[in-house]
């Protein structure tokens, strides 16, 4: 089976800003565009993608944040969910090979197969906090057909799941799906919207802490009888949630 790679993917006509804001919570840039337009930060877990809004070729708007994956075998992986009766299709370019796929909510989404080829981009060593995961959340119902659709992609439970919330892990990031009570709070568009999210296991109050020092002033812990986060806004005016996970034993 192919290994997966989530990646959540922000269009935004303010790219250093938001590099700025996404090394500050722990990531680090692996590869950025030469011409700019694009940067690759990398977690702990998983990854985010900057692409330039005014650039991109499916209209996507200022602030919205994608669905995306990356794969070592695109091919196998569009073989298997076709199979399993999704809508995929096998894209081999010059510059690259990916994977389109139909979601149970209708929306398509990218699978880039991975590629060392760093040909019109500047390659960097990334050294990101190994405490931070990239978890993007898709408002859905967390038990329904998406569910089931993660698990086709490869993606695996992680923990449990709920009338609420359920997670699903790659290996390399993770997926939430959140029950939709009609307020999610993402900047809706073309491709499959959600909500940028991470999990870590650094201190939350010392995150905050570390967040406001840094000039994001809101940065607050969040806590309730269920979870506890920091929530933040990020350059784009957009809210960030940073999750607090449990070490890996």
């Amino acid at each position: 089976m192919s290994t997966l790679t989530v990646a959540a993917i922000r269009f935004t006509d303010g790219i250093p800003p938001m590099k700025g804001f996404l090394e500050t919570l722990g990531l680090s840039t692996a590869i950025e565009g030469e011409r700019g337009g694009w940067v690759d930060l990398r977690a702990g877990a998983g990854r985010v993608w900057l692409h330039s809004a005014a650039d991109s070729d499916i209209g996507a708007n200022q602030g919205q944040t994608g669905l995306s994956l990356e794969s070592s075998d695109v091919a196998a992986l569009t073989e298997r969910l076709v199979a399993a009766g999704h809508q995929a299709a096998y894209v081999d370019e010059s510059y690259g090979r990916s994977m389109t796929v139909v979601d149970p909510l209708g929306d398509t989404f990218l699978v880039n197969e991975h590629s060392d080829d760093t040909y019109g981009f500047v390659a960097s060593t990334p050294a990101p906090d190994s405490r931070l995961i990239v978890s993007p959340v898709r408002f859905t119902d967390p038990q329904g057909p998406y569910a089931a659709f993660l698990l086709d992609l490869g993606l695996q439970l992680k923990g449990s799941a709920d009338e609420w919330y359920a997670g699903y892990d790659s290996g390399d990031g993770l997926v939430g799906l959140h029950h939709d009570d009609g307020e999610a709070p993402i900047v809706p568009g073309p491709g499959a919207a959600v909500h940028l999210t991470f999990g870590t296991t650094e201190d939350l109050d010392a995150l905050a802490s570390r967040l406001r020092e840094a000039g994001y002033g809101d940065a607050q812990v969040q806590r309730d009888e269920f979870v506890s986060y920091v929530e933040v806004t990020d350059p784009d005016g957009q809210p960030v949630q940073i999750h607090a996970s449990k070490p890996v034993e």
